[in-house]
């Protein structure tokens, strides 16, 4: 990844920073983008102090603007946009459906479907026109789940709608954008090691390991450095042949339904 340009989403924290950090420490010049001006800046200078090159641009993957504006940062500084991570996600409350409240519906497509969406539109543009076009193969990865795949007991419709959403625009520009040499893949992570999940481990051991055990065959969550580097394969040319999939990253989670 020496000296290509990767945007990547919610940058500041779990899947998203550890992405980050891999693919600068693998020579990428990283545009990392989040909500959190302050803990943007924590990662730039975690990159920077370990020899990466990176810039972090406040956005908001709800506001087509912020979206927009975080893509042409990418151009203004870099003259292009090789890859591409669209990461940003959300979880909240996931009550019965029948107690689910439109607000809510609203708000988890808005952020994990049709941000999304729109990350996609404005990094296929910059990739196939403009002073961002060259011979280079150019990747979009996008931040799908393994409830992408099926359904689950711990996920709500609009968590799981949006993930089986975002593995079905990952296949269409899969197909619309192959001629404009673009690849667009997904990883389906299962349940990941993040600061969100890390309050299970602090329960006793025997319930840890029951609920490890019901979560994937390895009986482990998964490491955030493990979905980074299935980032990274997928942005790479070794993976020139890999478009339109999804990959789960998760254990054996899938293999045992």
């Amino acid at each position: 990844m020496q000296d290509r340009v990767i945007l990547i989403t919610g940058a500041t924290s779990g899947i998203g920073r550890a992405t980050a950090l891999h693919c600068a420490g693998l020579g990428a010049r990283v545009v990392a983008t989040a909500r959190s001006e302050e803990r943007g800046q924590v990662l730039i200078e975690a990159i920077e102090a370990a020899g990466g090159e990176a810039i972090f641009v406040a956005a908001d993957v709800r506001s087509d603007a912020d979206v927009k504006a975080m893509v042409d940062a990418a151009l203004s500084t870099y003259d292009r946009l090789d890859y591409a991570f669209n990461n940003a996600g959300t979880f909240g409350p996931e009550p019965a459906w029948h107690e689910y409240d439109d607000a809510h519906w609203d708000e988890v497509i808005s952020i994990n479907l049709t941000g999304v969406y729109r990350c996609m539109k404005y990094e296929l543009d910059a990739m196939r026109t403009g002073s961002a076009a060259d011979s280079r193969p150019r990747a979009i990865v996008n931040n799908a789940s393994t409830v992408g795949h099926r359904g689950s007991g711990q996920s709500g419709p609009a968590y799981t709608a949006a993930k089986h959403g975002v593995i079905g625009l990952t296949r269409q520009a899969a197909i619309a954008y192959v001629k404009d040499n673009i690849r667009v893949n997904a990883v389906s992570p299962g349940p990941t090691l993040t600061e969100a999940t890390a309050p299970l481990l602090e329960r006793p051991a025997e319930e840890v390991a029951a609920l490890l055990a019901a979560l994937n065959p390895t009986g482990q969550l998964v490491p955030v450095e493990e979905i980074a580097r299935t980032v990274a394969f997928l942005c790479s040319d070794a993976a020139s042949m890999i478009n339109g999939h999804s990959i789960p990253i998760d254990g054996g989670q899938l293999a045992l339904l």
